[in-house]
Parts: structure tokens; sequence; C-alpha cells
């Protein structure tokens, strides 16, 4: 069965009249329709955060959340915070804009930097508000960095930055390519190469910026960040495939939507605009734009290009589940082993209440 033709069809926690209980929550004593947000120790504040590589149903589920807990989205997307961008970053539709409340999303100018502090204090003052408001945050995206960042709490320290550096760095990529840097690093800094893919070229500029002013390696900075306390009661809802090559032909298909819904044209107006800048935007090493530009400047067939598009689609969303793999507060949620959508949002609603970030309990009062 599809996705449920819309949300507003699931009961709101806050307007439920009764509650009627779910046989997918039973053992985890949730109610459909009577779910509330746990009372935290040490006042840590909940959060569902829906997770895992691209084309899995991250947005759908999580207004599913949203409206089954009376909450908000907070974007967890390196891409999705620029505007101008909404077919090749995959934003969220303007359906699904008013679906559910969204944060974070197509907010900045695609030649502003943003970094993963620069994440974690948007996205922590997003979830005050939210709380603030007496809602509830749900995390969805696939940048696995950020939302580790942003739920560990995660400190940064702001030393180590030259914007003329960073841009020297990202020339000297274009110009050598990518490996080189990356080798680069290697020599400097081989723990932090370790944690860093050789095609994040973001990342590995930012270490060899930081090692080159800071005169230590980037590791180093790294651990430190590690020891502060997590502000948040949360769990990782990561959704993947069990069948990889299901997961491929969905990620074939999105990338083929995306073209029938325009990405050629935007990408061109984004190729134009990059040409003669000084500043090489961060949105410019997103997939689905890289691709592209071979092909504007005339080095590649779009056949080839739209293709490239595809096979670097695939190696992110790998890369995207050996990332949550190593995290320790994640629950996987095998899309193709649930008959329905309902049956998906039911067994995240369990597996949130398995982690103490929600309960069963008495329907809120309207």
């Amino acid at each position: 069965s599809p996705w449920p033709r819309s949300w507003s069809a699931i009961p709101m926690c806050g307007i439920a009249p009764m509650a009627v209980r779910c046989t997918s929550c039973c053992a985890a004593g949730i109610l459909s329709g009577s779910l509330d947000v746990c009372d935290m120790a040490e006042n840590r504040i909940p959060v569902a955060a829906v997770v895992g590589p691209t084309a899995t149903g991250k947005t759908e589920l999580g207004i599913g959340l949203c409206q089954r807990l009376g909450g908000e989205v907070v974007s967890c997307d390196s891409m999705q915070v620029y505007r101008g961008l909404p077919i090749g970053t995959a934003q969220p539709t303007p359906e699904e804009l008013v679906a559910a409340p969204h944060h974070l999303i197509g907010f900045l100018d695609v030649n502003q930097p943003f970094s993963v502090s620069d994440y974690v204090e948007a996205a922590g003052k997003a979830i005050q508000g939210i709380r603030a408001r007496g809602k509830f945050p749900v995390l969805v995206g696939g940048t696995g960095l950020y939302a580790r960042s942003l739920l560990r709490g995660f400190s940064f320290e702001e030393n180590g930055r030259d914007e003329a550096l960073r841009q020297k760095l990202f020339r000297q990529a274009e110009e050598q390519g990518a490996d080189a840097l990356y080798r680069r690093l290697q020599e400097l800094d081989s723990k932090a190469a370790e944690e860093i893919h050789p095609h994040n070229v973001k990342r590995v500029v930012r270490a060899l910026e930081y090692i080159q002013l800071c005169g230590e390696p980037f590791s180093q900075q790294a651990e430190r960040s590690h020891t502060a306390q997590s502000p948040y009661q949360y769990v990782m809802l990561c959704l993947t495939y069990r069948d990889r090559e299901a997961l491929y032909r969905r990620i074939d298909q999105r990338v083929d939507r995306m073209l029938e819904q325009g990405l050629l044209e935007e990408a061109r107006l984004f190729f134009n605009r990059c040409q003669g800048s000084e500043r090489i935007p961060t949105a410019a090493q997103a997939i689905g734009y890289k691709e592209l530009f071979p092909y504007f400047r005339g080095e590649a067939s779009l056949a080839e290009a739209v293709e490239s598009i595809k096979r670097e689609s695939r190696r992110y969303a790998k890369r995207q589940i050996t990332w949550f793999k190593r995290e320790e507060r994640v629950e996987f949620l095998y899309v193709d082993s649930f008959p329905n959508r309902q049956a998906l949002l039911d067994e995240s609603l369990a597996r949130l209440a398995k982690w103490g970030v929600v309960k069963g309990g008495t329907a809120f009062e309207q």
C-alpha cells in the first residue's frame, strides 16, 4: 500500500477524542492518538531524529511524526539551507511545508558559508523555540556529521578560520583534484583523514585550513569538541532498505524526477552565477550540480552527466549507511520490510518509546 494521501488522516496528539490501541505499539505501551512526550531526567529535551540515506522517505516520515506528536521539523541537511536550489537539494515541497512547520530550509544565500558549528547553533535555537511553543522537535535529514554534532552536544572552537585561505584550498581542489588535497591531509593528520571521506571536499578543506592556521592536528580540536554532554534525549531512526538494489533504483528514479522538475535549468542558472566568482559556493560541491557543470562547459554529454549524478548519489547513500552504523543511539528501520507506511510510522513511535523519547499516556486535553 502507498503512503496515506494525507497525514492529516492520522490523529494528532492533542486533538484525538479517544485512545485506540495500536497493535504495532502495544509492546511499548503506546496508545494511538494518546502519545505524550517524556518528562526528561536532567531536563534534557526529547528529540526524534529521522536520518538515513537519500531517497528513503525521511521527509514523509518526519511529517507523519510531527502530526502524531504535535511537532515541527528541523532540517538536518547541509545543502537544503541554501536559497534558490530547491530541486537539486531535494527541499520539501510547498505541500510538505504546509503539512508541518519546517526550520532551516532555504534561508541562506549560496555564497554564504555555513559550517557544522553554525548548524549546531542554528538548530539548537530552532529546537529551543519549538519547545518554548510547547511543540515536539523532529530532526529530519541525512547529513550525519550535523546530526551527530547537534545531538551529542559537541562544542566548537571558532579559531582557525580564514576565508582567503579556504578559497585558495577550494581552487586547489578544482585544479589539482580532490584526491591531491586528501593525500595532503593524510600526511598532516592521518587520524582526521580516517574520519573524513576523500570526496568530502568541504571537510578536507576545513581540516587543512585549521591545521595551517593553528599549527596542530584537526583531530585534536575534534576530540576536544566531544567532551560536552548532550542536552537532548534522542534516538536516531535510520531509514534504509534491506535490498540495496531496490534503494539504488529509487535513487535513480529520484534523479529522473528531478530532471523532469527542472534540475537542468536550476543547475544552469547556478553555474552561470558561479562563473567569474572569486568565492566558490559550498553548494557547488553538492551532488546534482557539480556533475552537470562539465556538461555546461562542453566537457561531457548530458547522458554522461546524468549517469554521474546517479552514480555519485548511490555512492553517497552507501557512505551515509556506513556513517549511521557507527552511531550509538540508532534504530534501523528497513522500509522494504513494512507492508505500508502506516506500519512504518507505528513502529517508529514504538522505537521512540523504547528509548524514552515519547511514552504512552492519556490523550492531551484540547
